[in-house]
């Protein structure tokens, strides 16, 4: 064997050593595998499951008698609740308690049996274009094959399906993916910023200097907040005035309330991203500890599918994410004028993550420190 492939092999063998004795690195690269499998395969689907429609009906005929308990025979239909009136339905749908409703006129039964056209009403959220459109599928399906039972000659004049999509009339797929690209850009930017903070300054030498300060540990990690803070709030304002001008995607609510939203969202990823730098020894271990924490945030965000159709032993994780709650606000103020009071619904889970993180932050930093 050559000097070269001996030197090589020598490295090589130092290198595995290093990786198999160093648990941090180990856990790094075995443990976050598995669990970026299992969200893989649990969270990310294109069927939508767990789906609550509304319903309007208005005839009491034997059609939609026999449709209604299609729908409701689906697997993936969770439940079908009833409202009084169209308005009623719009609400529900408004404050996503359904994804969609099911509007029945009440000449249904009679143009099924005198076999002339017949039309049932389906309103959708556009908001989530993708389970809207397959909903859409499903419904269309069972209109078909109801239709066709119906017929006592079998021929196929089922009722026809007439979709109308609130927040997003022609289900136009930026609409959904550019308010939730200020999310996922914005949370990249802040956690590459706030997971260096603390593990720059082991690795520069200065870590004694830093603890040496005439400073507690919480103001310490105060200061530390500010450049990633500034970095995420800075960049969500300058996205959210970019878009309209780019795009057709329009802004229907409060720029107030969005940068409120923004800096909310900007503190619970700083905390997340300052906990991880306390605890990591090099700025490496921070990047791959930053890797560790924001693909799985991704992966529950509901920006890939759609958080209720995750199992139900992940979904209570999927709503602590504070990239969830960004999700739906940012979608709610471009797509429509969401409230202040949804969004505030919104906003307090993550100040309620950047509290936590940050208290974690602090008690990691004095355990580092002693």
């Amino acid at each position: 064997m050559s000097g070269a492939l001996i030197r090589i092999a020598a490295m090589a063998l130092k290198e595995l050593r290093v990786v198999l004795l160093d648990r941090r690195v180990l856990t790094t690269l075995v443990i976050s595998p598995v669990i970026q499998l299992i969200l893989f395969g649990f969270a990310t689907t294109l069927e939508v499951r767990n789906i609550d429609l509304g319903m309007v009906n208005r005839d009491t005929g034997v059609a939609s008698e026999r449709f209604v308990a299609a729908v409701a025979a689906v697997a993936n239909v969770r439940s079908i609740h009833p409202y009084p009136n169209e308005a009623a339905l719009v609400e529900a749908i408004e404050q996503r308690k359904v994804l969609g409703g099911l509007l029945i006129p009440p000449d249904l039964s009679a143009r099924v049996e005198r076999q002339d056209p017949a039309e049932i009403g389906l309103l959708l959220d556009g908001r989530r274009i993708n389970a809207a459109q397959i909903v859409s599928g499903y419904v269309g399906e069972i209109a078909a094959q109801t239709g066709a039972t119906l017929r006592s000659d079998g021929a196929p004049a089922a009722p026809q399906i007439a979709v109308r999509h609130w927040y997003n009339a022609n289900l136009e797929f930026r609409w959904f993916t550019l308010p939730g690209m200020i999310t996922l850009i914005t949370t990249v930017l802040v956690l590459s910023v706030s997971v260096q903070a603390i593990a720059r300054e082991r690795e520069s030498g200065t870590w004694d200097e830093l603890m040496a300060l005439p400073m507690r540990h919480w103001e310490i990690l105060a200061g530390k907040c500010v450049p990633a803070f500034c970095v995420g709030l800075f960049n969500g304002g300058l996205y959210v005035a970019i878009i309209p001008l780019v795009s057709d995607v329009p802004f229907n609510g409060s720029l107030g309330l969005m940068l409120l939203a923004i800096a909310s969202f900007s503190l619970a990823v700083t905390a997340i991203g300052l906990s991880i730098s306390t605890l990591a020894q090099n700025q490496q271990q921070a990047f791959l500890g930053g890797f560790l924490v924001i693909v799985p945030m991704m992966l529950l965000s509901g920006y890939a599918s759609p958080v209720d159709s995750m199992p139900a032993w992940l979904q209570p994780a999927a709503r602590i994410d504070p990239l969830s709650h960004m999700l739906v606000v940012c979608h709610g103020l471009f797509l429509k004028a969401m409230p202040a009071t949804m969004v505030f619904e919104q906003i307090w889970p993550m100040l309620a993550v950047a509290g936590v993180a940050l208290i974690l932050a602090v008690g990691l930093l004095k355990w580092r420190s002693e």
